[in-house]
């Protein structure tokens, strides 16, 4: 049997816009009366797909693709073919029409064809897996597509958690791998998202997607796909569902998830990270909901600041856990700043008074008083700010100056009338934000001592 080789496609660099415009409606009209009548050979066929894959990149002045009459030609050719190259040629250009042209989504969900894309998403043939699953996820946005339906009568959920475990078994994947199973995951994020009751259908993925992230080496930036959308994945599932875990898994996939956010948060600028490093915190905090102590001390060890010695807390910025303190005390995006706070109290159990304890109360009370948790009582916060004011007092006065051996200062030098002038106003400022904060609320000094005439202006030619 004779073999054609396909001549090369056309360019929209090669020829001017009306004439694109004149070959594309002559390619469509040609395929139209093709699956009519069948009266192209088939290297005429593929010659004549390809050839409107090409011009289909590009949708200007390749309008009649994007018609009803053109979406269903090419999806009777991708569905009905019996050329694989044909059938490939115009699942890409079909990808490529519901992708550039949203109007065509719902065109393609009224030739009722999404029930053949998910049968071949079962043991999917090379390139299979990647298109079918790109064409349903593009029918998530803007149409009627009724994903229960799909999982339920033609075992959608099914498919896709098959896929997820071949691809969970494949120890080194290639770049088409990585293609095909982004496409699965972004697919099922979407289900997920949009029908939150049918996640249930996904929970045998919980596991394989673990192992997968834990076999990972961190990428460079360490949040593309498919890391990211691995993790997205996983924070749409049903982690209470205990038997879709194993430990294994999780303790591994936990210190890799770890390992990920150390590197992003080197990586990544401060505009990034609401889009890249908070999804991750939101899976750690989620995990660390429904993970065993084992695995609860592990997180602990890793992420939470050792207990201060001598009052002390490290500030060496090659810890994470003195970075993530960092994005709580300066803040730079909220959504950051509630991830890390949230996985900190997830972490400390829920318990308000560990997480005072262990963070002090200036950096907790923010983060208590916006989920209306009850900060600890005054009496506890006056008692622990109490004590540590005599130690620093006490620690003051026993002060030793130990280059010159001299003895303890029996009493502090007398105060230049400047600096009696400048202290106050000092306090007054931290009063002023404090206030600010509504952390606290107090009776202003300054207000009290002007309603009773107290305030009397000093000179400022007096001695400074």
């Amino acid at each position: 049997m004779k073999n054609f080789s396909l001549p090369s496609p056309v360019t929209d660099d090669e020829i001017s816009g009306e004439e694109k415009l004149r070959r594309v409606a002559k390619l469509v009209e040609e395929l139209r009366d093709d699956f009519e009548h069948v009266n192209l050979l088939p290297h005429e066929r593929n010659a004549a797909m390809e050839q409107l894959k090409v011009f289909g990149r590009n949708p200007e002045n390749a309008d009649p693709i994007f018609t009803s009459q053109g979406i269903e030609i090419l999806t009777h050719h991708s569905f009905h073919s019996t050329s694989p190259t044909t059938s490939k040629a115009a699942l890409q250009c079909l990808a490529n029409a519901l992708l550039t042209k949203p109007c065509t989504r719902q065109m393609f969900v009224d030739l009722g064809y999404s029930e053949r894309a998910v049968g071949r998403l079962k043991k999917p043939k090379k390139d299979d897996e990647f298109l079918m699953s790109r064409i349903l996820f593009l029918t998530t946005y803007g149409t009627t597509q009724s994903f229960e339906k799909l999982i339920d009568k033609h075992h959608l959920a099914d498919h896709i958690n098959d896929n997820i475990e071949r691809h969970a078994k494949n120890k080194r994947p290639s770049p088409q791998d990585d293609q095909a199973l982004s496409e699965t995951l972004k697919l099922m994020f979407n289900i997920t998202h949009l029908c939150p009751a049918i996640a249930k259908a996904f929970s045998k993925s919980i596991s394989p997607i673990m192992k997968i992230l834990s076999r990972r080496t961190v990428q460079s930036p360490p949040l593309d796909a498919p890391i990211n959308l691995l993790i997205n994945s996983l924070s749409n599932m049903d982690m209470e569902e205990k038997k879709a875990i194993t430990n294994s898994n999780l303790k591994s996939c936990v210190e890799k998830l770890v390992e990920i956010l150390d590197c992003a948060l080197r990586v990544y600028g401060d505009s990034e990270l609401d889009a890249t490093v908070t999804p991750l915190l939101t899976l750690l905090k989620r995990i660390a909901r429904v993970s065993p102590p084992p695995v609860i001390a592990a997180m602990k060890a890793m992420l939470l600041p050792d207990p201060p010695k001598s009052g002390l807390r490290s500030t060496n910025p090659e810890l994470l856990h003195v970075r993530l303190l960092d994005y709580l005390t300066n803040p730079r995006s909220t959504s950051v700043y509630d991830g890390i706070s949230s996985l900190f109290f997830e972490l400390v159990g829920g318990d308000v008074d560990k997480l005072v304890g262990d963070f002090g109360l200036g950096l907790s009370s923010g983060f208590l008083m916006t989920r209306n948790l009850q900060v600890p009582s005054v009496k506890n916060s006056e008692s622990s700010v109490r004590s540590s004011i005599a130690s620093m007092s006490t620690n003051s006065a026993k002060s030793v100056d130990m280059s010159n051996s001299q003895r303890p200062l029996s009493k502090p030098p007398k105060a230049t009338a400047a600096k009696t002038r400048v202290d106050p106003q000092r306090l007054m400022v931290l009063f002023d934000r404090l206030k600010h904060t509504d952390i606290v609320d107090y009776d202003d000094p300054r207000m009290r001592a002007a309603a009773r005439n107290m305030i009397v202006e000093l000179d400022p030619d007096e001695d400074t």
